[in-house]
């Protein structure tokens, strides 16, 4: 039985190196060094909002967090020979990172927002309609912000990258970032949101 297992483990791993190396390169801009970021998913009648990782960087480990961990750490992590983390003094942007979906309310549009305890983890949307509180779209990586906010509509889904950003950095720093996601129903969202988070 546990040779079964292993091999089964083994095909898996293999499946996964092939996605690795095939496919999950495709959705990103440049890349950079070793970090990990973890979002609690909590189970609750008052959520809003859906999170999915589009990414083998992004997962949702057993205890229902969200996690993008870019190191050797990562269940994902194909092996030997792949990166160990990203590089120090440099930039990486990842396109499409996780989802953010509002399938869980019907006919109500919902504000969400994500905030980064600093700078070295911004946000933006590469396809539009992601917005950096306080002015403009945040579009790319050069728009990205620690503070961003979008509307969703029943059923409407939003891919989120993440803009990391390591200059100044030496080998083996660990940044400690808290990552927070909030949505409100549309109306009920901070007054620093209103009239930030949609196209007008």
């Amino acid at each position: 039985m546990k040779e079964v297992k292993k091999l089964a483990l083994g095909i898996f791993g293999l499946l996964v190196a092939f996605g690795l190396v095939l496919g999950a390169g495709a959705n990103f801009s440049d890349y950079n060094a070793s970090r990990s970021v973890h979002w609690a998913i909590v189970t609750d009648d008052t959520e809003l909002i859906d999170l999915t990782p589009l990414q083998p960087y992004a997962y949702i480990n057993e205890g229902g967090v969200l996690v993008v961990d870019f190191s050797a750490n990562n269940p994902n992590w194909p092996g030997e020979g792949y990166g160990m983390g990203i590089s120090p003094a440099s930039e990486y942007n990842f396109d499409e990172v996780f989802e953010v979906s509002n399938d869980l309310w019907e006919n109500m549009t919902i504000i969400v927002r994500i905030t980064s305890s600093g700078t070295h983890v911004e946000f933006y949307g590469h396809e539009g309609g992601v917005y950096a509180v306080g002015g403009g779209e945040a579009t790319a990586s050069d728009s990205a912000d620690e503070d961003v906010c979008f509307a969703l509509g029943p059923g409407e889904r939003k891919k989120i990258g993440i803009d990391l950003s390591a200059n100044g950095d030496s080998p083996r720093d660990v940044w400690n970032e808290t990552m927070t996601i909030k949505a409100y129903r549309l109306g009920t969202e901070p007054a620093e949101l209103q009239g930030e988070c949609e196209e007008d």
